[in-house]
């Protein structure tokens, strides 16, 4: 706090802003968190632009509470600013979800919010079953609650084209029917547990879960909901659950927006493990069963499995000698993981922050899509001030927290997992081999012909859209315009006969990258505009942007277009693509920055080595 006093009073604003944002990721006390909403006011009227994590218009996000939100809005400003969002926060009064929801004219709908977070309670629940209810007549009551709010949903949604992140209902403190409520129909608690199964199962794409219910549960009900501050001012949550109660519904939303991060980097001696390899040996490590410690690291690393296995990348920045670092996971019978399970495996003595730079360079990700953890609190120190747009872990001191440490951050909140999550760390693995690949190849085209690379290029398909939509909100280098759409914006590109969206998928020897590049645009006259161009870094330079401009062009000349105009929006991580326009035979457009234009006539397709697949989705294939 006293650095964040310090580079305000001489001006630094830039500075004490990011300085907030790594202060609010981690602070967990409500009067710290306040303090720090008040700095952020203070900067916020020194300097609005200060706070933009990133470029273009801030994502218009609508507040709307069965509750009083008064208290709320400030904590959820400064935790969407902490989850890499520059946002327009518009609060609706409180107690009228319905008729904000409903009404065509409301000022919710006037706003044209982008998401909206929608937090009931469960005093805003219209129906309960009746004493004596049957499990089918409890059932039915069920589902009159569930209809209601995804009715509610529904209809801003249709009107507005917004995501909707849903708070569900948290568990009752009392228990008339104690125990055996478990087994009783009407009982209050089973009621809401069943009603929030089934908000879960029946959301359909735009509505996105804020489980209230399982963060209440883990901090307890009875410090979660305070009934004295609900009967005097209408509060949703405790102030001393208000921090989680916010960090959750800001880290949903920034994981509409691709913010989650994608790759934790883990130290080993005392963290992964227990005991210093280098100083211990092998057979003096703690990991397995019958020791508390043992025990503890081994239950760490089932965490971070876990993590691994829903698509979190993971990497090892140690300083050890590579051999000492590498044994314990060639011979120790219980560690839960193994050296193939990492995407990346730095153990030297250079600096941490160096490393974890390296790494970042290898798995070709950016730097603010990595969490550090380490056991050493100079090695964390040494992290934040060389990179401060790395996450790193406050550890507590006993490795049984660690799990909790690390989850309770919420950095790696997902909205929905894909088939190409899942397999993410295989994927990554198998990018390693491919490099390693380039470095023995000669000649970079012999290179890439020894791929033996094959594509599937489709259109927009209800089954893709899923993995569609995540790419676009994370893609941030190959990335030409950087926009961020809902799944509804880009259904219109799947649905309406003068939009044009394409994927493609890439497979090659060493295995299959999934979905790894998108294009959209639309046609204005006898232009085609390109509204959105991106591809996974996994896949940089290997001609899959040849392959999709051949198809941007088909695509175009399908719907008439007798030109294509290409957009470029620069941002502080795209000039990767800066000159891709020109380098396909794009012109500048006079007096429009970041447009290019192309006659059809004058296009000529290229020839990657890239052997296209069966036509898949109507697309034509002639590579």
């Amino acid at each position: 706090m006293e650095i964040l006093k310090t580079l305000v009073e001489r001006g630094d604003l830039g500075p004490a802003r990011a300085r907030l944002r790594t202060l609010a990721r981690s602070e967990t006390d409500y009067l710290r968190f306040a303090t720090l909403c008040r700095w952020h006011d203070r900067l916020t009227a020194r300097d609005p632009a200060s706070g933009e994590p990133g470029a273009g218009d801030p994502l218009r996000v609508a507040l709307l509470g069965g509750a009083s939100m008064d208290l709320v809005e400030k904590p959820l400003r400064l935790a969407l600013e902490a989850a890499g969002l520059a946002t327009d926060l518009f609060r609706a009064d409180y107690g009228v979800i319905a008729r904000e929801m409903l009404d065509p004219d409301s000022a919710t709908a006037r706003f044209r919010p982008e998401v909206a977070v929608v937090a009931p309670t469960v005093f805003d629940v219209s129906t309960w079953p009746a004493v004596g209810s049957s499990p089918e007549e409890a059932a039915e009551a069920v589902e009159r609650v569930v209809d209601e709010w995804l009715r509610l949903a529904g209809s801003l949604h249709d009107r507005v084209g917004c995501d909707v992140v849903l708070n569900n209902f948290h568990p009752l403190p009392t228990r008339p029917l104690g125990s055996a409520g478990t087994r009783i129909p009407w009982d209050r608690n089973r009621f809401l547990r069943e009603v929030n199964h089934a908000l879960a199962a029946r959301a359909p794409a735009y509505v996105h879960i804020n489980d209230v219910a399982t963060l209440a549960s883990l901090h307890g009900v009875l410090r979660w909901f305070d009934h004295r501050f609900w009967y005097h001012a209408k509060q949703p949550v405790s102030l001393e659950c208000m921090v989680p109660y916010v960090r959750s519904m800001a880290q949903v939303v920034g994981a509409l927006r691709g913010k989650s991060a994608k790759c934790v980097v883990v130290d080993l001696d005392n963290t992964l493990w227990g005991g210093v390899v280098g100083d211990d040996g092998v057979e003096g490590l703690r990991i397995g069963e019958g020791d508390a410690v043992a025990e503890s690291h081994k239950a760490f690393q089932s965490y971070l499995k876990e993590l691994g296995d829903r698509g979190v990348i993971l990497a090892v920045c140690s300083k050890n000698e590579e051999a000492n670092a590498l044994e314990p996971f060639d011979v120790l019978p219980d560690m839960v993981l193994r050296r193939a399970d990492f995407a990346a495996f730095r153990a030297n003595w250079s600096p941490k922050s160096e490393n974890i730079v390296e790494i970042a360079r290898q798995l070709n990700i950016g730097l603010d899509s990595i969490v550090f953890v380490d056991d050493n609190p100079a090695e964390r120190a040494e992290v934040r001030r060389a990179i401060p747009d790395v996450r790193v872990v406050e550890l507590p001191d006993d490795p049984a927290d660690y799990p909790l440490a690390l989850d309770a951050t919420g950095w790696f909140e997902t909205v929905a997992l894909s088939d190409e999550d899942r397999v993410r760390g295989r994927l990554y693995r198998e990018n390693a081999q491919r490099e390693a690949l380039k470095s023995e190849t000669l000649d970079y085209e012999g290179y890439l012909e020894s791929l033996d690379q094959i594509a599937t290029v489709g259109v927009f398909d209800e089954t893709s859209m899923e993995r569609i939509t995540q790419l676009t909100n994370k893609t941030n280098q190959f990335n030409l315009t950087t926009r961020r759409l809902t799944r509804t914006e880009l259904e219109r590109y799947r649905t309406d006969p003068g939009k044009l969206g394409l994927h493609v998928r890439l497979a090659d020897r060493f295995g299959d990258n999934g979905l790894i590049s998108v294009a959209a645009g639309h046609l204005d006259g006898d232009t085609f505009v390109v509204d959105l161009w991106l591809m996974s870094c996994r896949v940089f330079g290997r001609g899959v942007e040849h392959l999709m401009a051949n198809r941007i062009a088909e695509g175009a000349a399908r719907l008439g277009a007798a030109r294509i105009r290409g957009l470029y929006r620069p941002t502080a991580k795209n000039g990767l693509v800066a000159e891709l326009y020109p380098s396909l035979g794009f012109a500048a457009v006079e007096g429009a920055v970041g447009e290019w234009v192309i006659d059809l006539d004058d296009y000529r397709p290229f020839q990657p080595a890239i052997r296209v697949a069966e036509p898949a989705n109507g697309v034509e294939s002639d590579e």
